[in-house]
Order: C-alpha cells, then structure tokens, then sequence
C-alpha cells in the first residue's frame, strides 16, 4: 500500500485543504493518506477555531484514512520546529513512503536547491542573514530576504521563491527531510486560488482559511458554508449548537490579561519566545489594551510580529517556559505518535505501523505519561476554558474520549480547478 503524508492544521478544513488531498492522492499515487494535525494551538500562535477531535473528524470524513496529533511543543513554534516536529512524526511511523505539501510554485528541485542551502548555512549565507537581521527584520522576514539574496548568485535556481510563505514552510519540511535522513519522498502541489494569509474571499468556492475565520466571526458561520466540505460546515454548526465553538483569542482574555498584570519582565522573560526586549513591550501594552487584538496591535513592530507575540503568548498562556522546553529535547523528535482518529483504511495502517513504527503508537493513555503528552494534556485543560459554554469534564477528554473511527465516506466532497 502507498502511503502519502500531509501536514496540516484545518483550521477549519475548507475546500482548498480538500483539493490539496484530491491531489496528494492522485500525484504521488497513493492508496491510503496519513495527515499530521497541530492540536488545540498553531503554528502561527494561535488557539484553533474548533477543538482538534472536530477538526480530525473533518479530515476522516474528507479523505484522510488516519489522523496523528503534533505534539503542541512543536505545533505553536517557529516554521522550523514545527516543520522538523510533524516530518518526525511521519518518519517515525515508519510507512510513509512520500510526503506533499501545498506552495506557490509547485516546483520540488528548484524548492529543494533552496532547501540545502538552509541545510548547509554555508559562510555567505550566514553574513547575508545577519546583515537582515541588523536592518531590524524579524528573523522568518531576515533568513527569506537573505537566502533569496544568496539563491540569486546560481542562475539556475528562482530565488525570488524564497520570499512566498507557503514555499518557505516547504523548504522547512524538505530541510527536516535531510535532518533525519529520512527515506520518504517529497511532492508539492501548486497552491490555487488565494493566498496563505489573505483575508478577502475572491474565488467562489476557495478561500484561506484566515479569510474564513474572519468571515465567520464577523458575519456568522453561514457565511463560510459554499467554502467548506459539507461535512466540515456541519461539524462546525454542531460545535457552534453545543458550547465548543467558535474560539479565538479572546476567549482567553481574562486569564491572559491576569498571568499578564501579575508577571514580573524577568518572570515573563522565562517563558519561550519571549525574548529580545518583548517583556517590557507586553507589560507595557497590558496596562492599557482593552483586547487580546489590542494588546497584540500595541506590542508589534517591524521586528516582533504579529506571529511572533502570539506564539509568545501561547507560551504564557499554556506556561511552557525554556526550563521545560529544553528538557522535551525537542531535536530528538517526539518519542510517541498520538492518534486522533482513523477510517477502516487506516486501522490497516496501524496495524502495519505498530509492527515497524520506531516509537511506541498511543490510541490510549497510560498512566506515566511522557513530559511532552503532558504538555498536550495541559494544553486541553487549558484550551477548555476557552469554550463559550461550559463542557462538563473537558479538561479530562484526551482521557476519556475515545479514539475516533469514522467509515470510509461515500459521499466525500469534490473541488474542480
């Protein structure tokens, strides 16, 4: 059986993500898909808009025959750790045999030249970064421009690739590829329709996911309905109907803004991704913002992101400091895969896995419990009080809920070019 793995968020999961699966499936010709899904909090900081059982049923009921959860110690991190997190979890489970992931140009040797020059870091590179990073940039803004400025020396390779962002998450994952010396295959897919970040919906049944989430909050989820699966649009109305959705930032306001006034700079500098000065700005903001919007709106400046601070946030929200950080040895990658969910197709593919897989695979919780699954179950308690409606016993449902198993759907959805 050919297995095909594919990192993803789905947040929600829209037709974009669908197309993405369709074709996955058809290019790299694969019989069974495996997705890598961030949990409660992602990549880009932030707290998902639904819980990650209702996005894992959304990817079960749209295509995906098994669904692994990223450890939220790489999921709310840098482009990098994220990458090399979800890779690792592919290439532990020892049968994928490729991996593809969506970018704007499609076009896996020049993304693969770019990709060992981030590997190697030769001299050059170095300087160039460096020279970024004096002018004031961010550093995702300072490595782009500089291995654009380096890439632009070999007339063979399209340097100007190096400054779109779903290319750069690509070149991350292939990077993480060499990383582990891994034997699974890269493919990409051109991205259609709308940007990664766009915030307008231009195309009649394509749209990002920001440009969804915005639209949801702003004008109510019927709004967003002929931009997602039919299943997704109906998870999200049933999580909408009982409490658990939709979440965003704000939810969160209050025991943010009270970790926030009773911090210290030096207590909060202990926190991971807090650093660089970003403490002050922080204390200074929450004196006076009204919002998690506003307080994020009145820390940012050319060098701390909008990205950066609410990864920074995560991280105090969910009290991950660099003590605990550094005892996850994250480098190593995760020491379990954690199961979501499966169709009868993936149960197959569990079974296959459990014979090869180089860590132990978890559909049940022990009672010792590795400190990253820790983190992930913290993570869920925290995540719960989020919920407009209280949920009795949420805080304790990566224990008590079961593992989802979903037929394989009939009546998957299809998205046309």
């Amino acid at each position: 059986m050919r297995v095909t793995g594919v990192i993803v968020e789905y947040n929600p999961m829209h037709n974009g993500h669908l197309y993405h699966v369709e074709q996955a499936r058809r290019s790299t010709g694969a019989d069974a898909i495996v997705a890598v899904m961030s949990g409660h909090f992602l990549q880009r900081g932030e707290p998902a808009i639904v819980n990650k059982w209702a996005r894992a049923k959304m990817a079960l009921q749209q295509g995906v025959d098994l669904v692994l959860e990223l450890p939220v110690a790489y999921s709310a991190q840098s482009a990098s750790l994220f990458a090399f997190g979800s890779v690792a979890v592919l290439d532990a489970l020892s049968i994928v045999d490729s991996i593809c992931f969506g970018s704007e140009s499609g076009d896996i040797r020049s993304l693969t030249a770019l990709s060992d020059i981030l590997v190697a870091e030769p001299p050059q590179f170095k300087a160039l970064l460096r020279e970024e990073l004096k002018k004031g940039h961010s550093y995702p803004r300072a490595a782009s421009d500089a291995l654009a400025r380096y890439a632009a020396q070999d007339e063979s390779i399209d340097s100007h690739l190096a400054q779109q962002p779903n290319n750069m998450l690509g070149l991350e994952y292939l990077a993480a590829l060499k990383k582990l010396n891994s034997k699974i295959r890269p493919a990409t897919i051109t991205r259609i329709a709308s940007g990664y970040h766009q915030e307008t919906v231009t195309h009649p049944s394509i749209a990002s996911a920001t440009a969804i989430r915005k639209a949801t909050f702003e004008t109510g989820i019927d709004t967003a309905e002929h931009l997602l699966p039919r299943s997704s649009f109906s998870i999200l109305q049933a999580e909408w109907q009982a409490g658990r959705g939709p979440i965003a930032w704000e939810n969160y306001r209050q025991a943010l803004f009270t970790l926030l006034h009773r911090a210290t700079p030096s207590s909060l500098a202990e926190f991971v991704g807090v650093d660089e000065g970003l403490e002050h700005r922080l204390l200074r903001a929450a004196m006076q913002a009204n919002t998690v919007h506003d307080l994020i709106e009145q820390t940012k400046t050319k060098r701390f992101t909008w990205t950066k601070i609410q990864r920074a946030l995560t991280s105090i929200l969910l009290g991950l400091t660099r003590q605990e950080q550094s005892e996850l040895h994250l480098a190593a990658g995760p020491s379990y895969i954690r199961v979501l969910g499966f169709t009868e197709r993936g149960q197959e593919l569990l079974r296959q896995a459990s014979a090869q897989s180089s860590v132990p695979i978890l559909t049940k919780l022990h009672k010792e419990k590795p400190k990253m699954l820790e983190l992930d179950l913290r993570a869920t308690r925290i995540y719960s009080q989020g919920y407009p409606v209280w949920q009795p016993g949420a805080e304790s449902w990566d224990i008590t809920l079961p593992v989802l198993i979903e037929k394989a759907s009939k009546n998957v959805s299809r998205i046309e070019r």
